[in-house]
C-alpha cells in the first residue's frame, strides 16, 4: 500500500519521538556520561552544530545513544554549549547529578579552566 509523503514523514516523526521518549527515561533514573563536540559546517552560511552523544550501561551492556544535536544560533562560546545541554536537561526532566562523566574534543572553549564548557559542568 503507498504511503504519501505526508504519512511518511508524520510515522518517522512519531518513531523519532518514541526512541526520544525511551532514552530520556532511562536517564531521568540512571548515570551516564555525555559527550560533547561543537563543529561548524561551512557551507553558504556558517553553522555551529553542537552534537551529544551518551553513554550507558542498560541491561547489563553499555550503550551509546546520540543524545542530541542542535544548532547553536549566535555565538559557539563555552557558555552557549553549556546552557544548551542544560536547557535539554530540564526540558527532559533530566537530573544534571546524573551525569557521572563528561568528555569533550579538546577544543580551547571546551578544555580552559576558567571558563571552558567541562568547567561549567564541573561546577
Amino acid at each position: 500500500m503507498p504511503l504519501s509523503n505526508s504519512t511518511a514523514s508524520r510515522r518517522i516523526d512519531q518513531m523519532s519521538e518514541d526512541i526520544e521518549m525511551q532514552l530520556v527515561e532511562k536517564l531521568e533514573i540512571g548515570k551516564f556520561s555525555v559527550q560533547l563536540d561543537e563543529s561548524t559546517l561551512s557551507n553558504s552560511v556558517c553553522q555551529a552544530v553542537l552534537i551529544t552523544y551518551k553513554r550507558y550501561v542498560d541491561k547489563g551492556h553499555f550503550a551509546e545513544e546520540m543524545l542530541f544535536c542542535k544548532l547553536l544560533q549566535s555565538t559557539t562560546t563555552s557558555k552557549d554549549i553549556y546552557n544548551k545541554l542544560k536547557t535539554y536537561l530540564e526540558a527532559n526532566n533530566i537530573p544534571v547529578k546524573n551525569i557521572t562523566s563528561y568528555a569533550a574534543d579538546g577544543a580551547p572553549k571546551m578544555m580552559k579552566k576558567k571558563n571552558g564548557c567541562l568547567n561549567f559542568m564541573r561546577d
